[in-house]
């Protein structure tokens, strides 16, 4: 297995929330020359948040790449300088009110690597109480949704809950060894 070779990367579009570029890749081995597009965006951050009475924080809102209603964890982008632990506090806090007395990593995976150059890092917060206000970002309309077990896995069944990368948070919360567990099991802070 050889790595592509990158000849030329030449920026096609800049946003406030990715950029385009287009590489010209060699890979020598097969005499072969392509363009690839890849997006380069900051890290994002997904948490599955509990309650202290056990039920999960879930958030809707309209997003427009569907342009449908969405049933989500609490998510977002990894600010410039910020450590991912910050930002899932910081997000969980401001899309939600609540805050986690404890969060906890569950895993950092490659959001697309074929065609995306960033990471997301998922998160565990528990025993989540509220802390005040949502504190929303001018363009966000999110509206809080407490789940309990039986429920969350219901509207995962039903198609509810259908974004993949919700799905894969509560996924990797259910294949970790917190899943179920009192909140002596977890470690300390």
């Amino acid at each position: 297995m050889n790595r592509w070779t990158t000849k030329n990367k030449t920026d096609l579009l800049k946003t406030p929330v990715f950029s385009l570029s287009k590489l010209t890749c060699s890979l020598e081995r097969r005499a072969i020359e392509h363009d690839f597009y890849v997006l380069q965006t900051a890290d994002w951050i997904n948490i599955v948040a509990i309650t202290t009475d056990g039920r999960f924080i879930m958030v809707r809102q309209h997003r427009l790449g569907t342009d449908e209603i969405t049933w989500e964890t609490p998510a977002g982008m990894i600010d410039r300088h910020e450590s991912p632990e910050r930002a899932a506090e910081r997000e969980l806090e401001e899309e939600t009110g609540y805050r986690a007395n404890k969060i906890i990593p569950l895993k950092k995976l490659a959001a697309n690597p074929a065609i995306m150059s960033n990471y997301i890092h998922f998160y565990l917060a528990i025993d989540c109480e509220p802390a005040g206000p949502q504190r929303l970002d001018e363009t966000e309309d999110i509206d809080i949704v407490l789940m309990d077990r039986d429920e969350l896995g219901a509207n995962i069944q039903n198609g509810s809950i259908d974004h993949s990368i919700a799905l894969l948070a509560v996924s990797l919360y259910f294949l970790s060894p917190y899943a179920g567990q009192p909140p002596a099991y977890y470690p300390p802070a």
